[in-house]
This record gives C-alpha cells, sequence and structure tokens, in this order.
C-alpha cells in the first residue's frame, strides 16, 4: 500500500484533511504542528508533530524519515511555509509535482519580479541592496518611501514602510541580507486575483478590491477584500493582467494561485505586486469557493494525492453573487466577550479565532485576527457597503479590558 505525505500546520476547523482525504486515510501520513495536531489524531493513519513547523529542520527531517521507509507515492503541500521545502523533497526523492526550479520564481520575490518585469509587464523599481548599498541613493533613484520586505515572506510579516535614508539604513541592518528586496510601492488602490492555473495559463479566476490594505494591522485596522463585479471593466483587466502574469512564469502543474496587484493613481494601469501558487490568506479560500463553486485548496490536495484530475473538475464560470471578507486585528489587551452578530442575514461566516478570554499583544502580521467575517451580496458595492457594516459593528460584539 501506498504513503501519502501531507505539511500541513492549519488546523482541522479550516482545513479538514480528514474529508479531503477521506478515501485514503489510512494511507496518509500528516506533518503538522504541535498546536494542529490533535485535531488530526484518529483521522489518518500516523501523525507526526513537527516542532517547531514553520522554521528550521524539524519538518525535512521527519519527511526524509518516512520516505526512507519506501512506499511513499506523493508528497502534498498546501500552504507557503511548504511550496520550497516540499520541492525540494520532491527534487531529492524523485516524486512527483511541484519542483523547486518550477517553485522558486512563485516564492522568491526578486526572482519573480525579474521574470514577470521580462515579458514586459508593468513592475514597480525594485532592487536587492548589497552591503554597499547608500540609502539616500535609493531614495533619489526610486522616490520615496521604499518598502523594506523579506524575498521569501508571506502574510506582509517583517515588511516595513521606511520614509528617508536613517530609516532605510536602521531597518536594512536588522534584515538578513540574503532575504530583502527594496520595492517602490506606486501609489493606487490593491487588488487580489484568486483561481486555479495549470500548465501557464488560468482555469478560472475572480477578482478583487482590498478594503484598508495588507499593514492596516500594524494600526490595529481591519483589513478586507471585495469581490468586483465580473463583468465590470476593471475586472476584465485585471483578469486579462493576470493571464499575462502567469504566462510569464515557469508552466506548473495545477495549482491554485494568489496575485496581488496595484492600480496606479492617475492612469489606473495595472502594476505587478507579488504572486504566489496556494490559496489566499485571510478568508480568501471561502469567499473564491463560493463564487467559483470549487473549493481550490480541496482540489489541489486531492489532485496532488491523485484522487481527482484538477482541471477537470475547474468549472466554467463564477457564480452571480459577490462575497467579501474581513479580519480584525487584536489590540493590546485582554478579550472579555465575544457575542455573534445578529440581523445580518448577508453573513455566510462568523469566525472567532481564539479562547475567550484572552490576552493579546499587538498584531504581527496581516492576516492575526481574533474574529473574521464572510459577507455576500448581490455586487461589489453591496459586499463593501456590508463589510463595513461588519466593522462598525465589531465594537458592540466584543468588550475588552486593558
Amino acid at each position: 500500500m501506498s504513503t501519502v505525505v501531507v505539511l500541513n500546520r492549519i488546523p482541522s476547523t479550516v482545513t479538514p484533511l480528514g474529508d479531503w482525504l477521506g478515501e485514503i486515510s489510512d494511507q496518509v501520513v500528516l506533518i503538522t504542528s504541535p498546536g494542529s495536531a490533535p485535531g488530526y489524531r484518529g483521522v489518518f493513519g500516523r501523525v507526526v508533530e513537527a516542532d517547531p513547523y514553520t522554521d528550521g529542520e524539524a519538518v525535512p527531517t521527519a519527511v526524509g524519515k518516512i520516505l526512507a521507509e519506501g512506499g511513499t507515492s506523493a508528497l502534498v503541500h498546501l500552504i507557503e511555509d511548504d511550496v520550497l521545502r516540499a520541492s525540494r523533497l520532491r527534487d531529492a526523492h524523485g516524486l512527483p509535482g511541484l519542483r523547486e526550479a518550477e517553485a522558486l520564481p512563485f516564492r522568491d520575490k526578486y526572482a519573480m519580479k525579474q521574470r514577470v518585469s521580462a515579458a514586459g509587464i508593468r513592475c514597480p523599481g525594485f532592487v536587492v541592496p548589497d552591503g554597499s548599498v547608500d540609502p539616500a541613493g535609493l531614495g533619489e533613484r526610486f522616490g520615496w518611501p521604499l518598502v523594506a520586505k523579506p524575498r521569501l515572506g508571506s502574510g506582509s510579516a517583517g515588511v516595513t514602510v521606511v520614509r528617508d535614508a536613517g530609516a532605510l539604513k536602521a531597518r536594512l541592518a536588522e534584515m538578513d541580507p540574503d532575504d530583502v528586496m527594496l520595492p517602490a510601492p506606486p501609489p493606487g488602490a490593491v487588488f487580489h486575483i484568486d483561481g486555479l492555473m495549470h500548465e501557464g495559463r488560468i482555469l478560472a479566476s475572480v477578482a478583487s478590491r482590498y478594503v484598508n490594505d495588507c499593514l492596516a494591522f500594524h494600526d490595529a485596522r481591519p483589513l478586507g477584500s471585495a469581490q468586483l463585479d465580473p463583468d465590470h471593466p476593471e475586472a476584465v483587466e485585471l483578469d486579462a493582467f493576470a493571464a499575462a502574469v502567469v504566462a510569464a512564469l515557469p508552466s506548473v502543474d495545477f495549482s491554485p494561485f494568489h496575485l496581488e496587484v496595484f492600480r496606479r493613481e492617475g492612469d489606473g494601469e495595472p502594476v505587478f505586486c507579488e504572486i504566489a501558487c496556494r490559496v489566499g490568506g485571510a478568508h480568501v479560500m471561502e469567499c473564491t469557493t463560493y463564487a467559483l463553486g470549487v473549493n481550490p485548496a480541496r482540489l489541489h490536495v486531492r489532485h496532488q494525492a491523485g484522487l481527482e484530475h484538477g482541471p477537470a473538475a475547474v468549472p466554467t464560470g463564477p457564480s452571480g453573487a459577490r462575497y467579501g471578507w474581513l479580519l480584525v486585528p487584536p489590540r493590546e489587551g485582554r478579550l472579555e466577550s465575544v457575542r455573534a452578530p445578529e440581523d445580518m442575514p448577508w453573513l455566510r461566516d462568523f469566525f472567532v479565532k481564539t479562547e475567550v478570554p484572552h490576552t493579546f499583544g499587538a498584531a504581527r502580521w496581516s492576516t492575526d485576527s481574533y474574529l473574521g467575517f464572510v459577507v455576500e451580496g448581490p455586487d461589489h458595492t453591496t459586499v463593501t457597503a456590508r463589510l463595513r457594516a461588519c466593522a462598525e459593528a465589531v465594537e458592540t460584539l466584543v468588550t475588552w479590558s486593558d
């Protein structure tokens, strides 16, 4: 009997792998984090805890031991943490699926922007600083502000906006010199496009506009997005832009993608930000599932495991309704109580993401949150208004103490 190794640190309440892989549950070896392991125990043949999960060698070591036993037919990944290391393990052990050369331009933001800009797609200025970098010269070259970000980061962790040479010099001194890039963010609205791709082309996608931006958590402001109406010229243009970006990058096997795009002030021209070959964070998975009629994470997992041919299962078009999500970041203090919203018939999902009561520090990345909302509406304007209604309702739903 062959073994399917699955890497995933997300709790079973979000990624119910037992349901997604039910036919082969006795063949699955799940490698997960200590915090998520209890939710999967008894579901699969083996559950292995890797601690720490995100960093270090715990996950590769655990996978190596299992692969050394022989009989592994597939190595399945879901999230950003595992894209590169799963591809490297497939290379090392001759397993099918995404390889490192294919995965790297979807993870390394410098390699990514080199590929995309070489294809003639507009990108903001970007540079990888070396030890001789002149902060003042970079400001003159690109203009202030600049963004200092990890090349291999995710969730806006470690991303800092710097507004002068002194701040840039100080920030660079704190960062890993081998994992830093400086893009110049163009002013304008920010969008994301999510969907499913296969061999260099998009099979299905849906475009959304952010409510606030991915650095809003620094100020304890909610982050969210609302899907655009599919026939709106803006959505049509963004879908075409996404197709050009995917075509410029390595042609990969069936996979979800999450693309972020600026629209410049003035002419509204799309400008590339970054792309990932995985499902978007926050509640992008739920909104994409509702809009497309298929869960992109579930289908990707089943495709990698050999249970379903992903491209054949993608619906031909999105639904008529639009969807949006909102994350509410914690503030510093003690969350004493949370009650469920009332009189919101358009609220599809309401998530309380913590035990209550709970004491919080400040949010550390864009998806840090203690409440989540997913709403439905007939169009983009209505969904946006309903997201703002959710944000306004938060103060009536929660009680904090200092």
